[in-house]
């Protein structure tokens, strides 16, 4: 991942960056045909849903900051082999794709989560739900399995954002330096101005959803399989080797440290796949759903 500017639609993980232009390549390719999705009222506004397949539990994908999944064809191969097996839902967050606006702006990862279970409950989608969240869109399950833990069989985090990343990151950089690269102050700059809600296309308050996540909580013993990109994946390769691996230290840190939040928990990392896994690495998604799945498979009797 790159941080000079490719698109202002999709900026997922850390900044707006280029590896995006590959999600964007795929964007013209619905993931569903249109006849499988429709605009579901949750009070007063629409959001825009897809299911496709049957089969429990069922899979519920959040993706990453300002993609609409159903348009974006990011998904396509993960939901097209997943949906041979189990039913599998895609949703638009408000304000993206063909989903009305939110009534208020900004808004927080508890907001995120009641809009998704007022679709899932309007839609009447059945649980329970298996939880599928790639980027920011892993903090908003991790709010959603918060606050409705009864509707939860479990989650996969998907290359997922963690609230407290910039500052770890900017903490890792170390004070700024007179003779430091123009990389370096730039990334440095980008990094310090990520905690506001005008900083992503959909007006999330970072701070106030950092708050949140600090008093969610955890999974229990249900389980949890965390993905992360491959060990050759980098955030801007014009930066200086020594800030590259400052910067891959920390974000190991996290996804290992997501581990904790549930007594069964596995982590995989991909071998070739940078940020965008679904698209990047499909096969080690499905491969990481499907190991979820088998956990929550009744074991016959003896």
């Amino acid at each position: 991942m790159t941080f000079p500017i490719a698109s202002d639609r999709f900026p997922h993980l850390f900044m707006k960056p280029i590896f995006l232009l590959l999600l964007l390549a795929g964007f013209a390719s619905p993931v569903l045909a249109e006849d499988a999705s429709r605009l579901v009222d949750i009070g007063g506004r629409n959001l825009h849903l897809a299911v496709r397949g049957s089969g429990s539990p069922t899979i519920v994908i959040e993706a990453g900051m300002g993609e609409p999944p159903i348009e974006s064809g990011s998904w396509n191969a993960v939901v097209e082999e997943l949906s041979k097996s189990n039913r599998v839902v895609l949703y638009d967050r408000a304000g993206l794709g063909r989903s009305d606006p939110a009534p208020k702006l900004p808004r927080t990862g508890a907001d995120v989560a009641a809009d998704l279970e007022a679709l899932l409950a309007k839609a009447a989608v059945p649980g329970p739900y298996l939880l599928v969240g790639h980027s920011y869109g892993g903090i908003h399950l991790r709010m959603f399995a918060s606050r409705f833990p009864d509707k939860v069989a479990g989650m996969v985090l998907v290359d997922a954002s963690h609230p407290d990343q910039e500052r770890r990151w900017l903490a890792a950089f170390g004070p700024a330096r007179a003779d430091e690269t123009e990389t370096i102050r730039r990334v440095r700059d980008h990094l310090a101005a990520r905690g506001t809600p005008d900083s992503n296309p959909e007006k999330i308050d970072p701070k106030a959803t950092a708050e949140q996540i600090q008093g969610a909580r955890d999974l229990g013993d249900k389980p949890l399989v965390i993905l992360t990109h491959s060990a050759g994946f980098k955030i801007d390769p014009s930066l200086p080797d020594e800030h590259l691996a400052r910067i891959e230290s920390v974000w190991t840190a996290i996804q290992d440290g997501y581990r904790r939040l549930s007594t069964r928990s596995t982590l995989i990392q991909s071998k070739t796949g940078g940020h965008n896994l679904p698209g990047e690495d499909p096969a080690l998604v499905i491969a990481g759903v499907r190991s979820a799945l088998a956990q929550l498979a009744p074991r016959p009797h003896r």
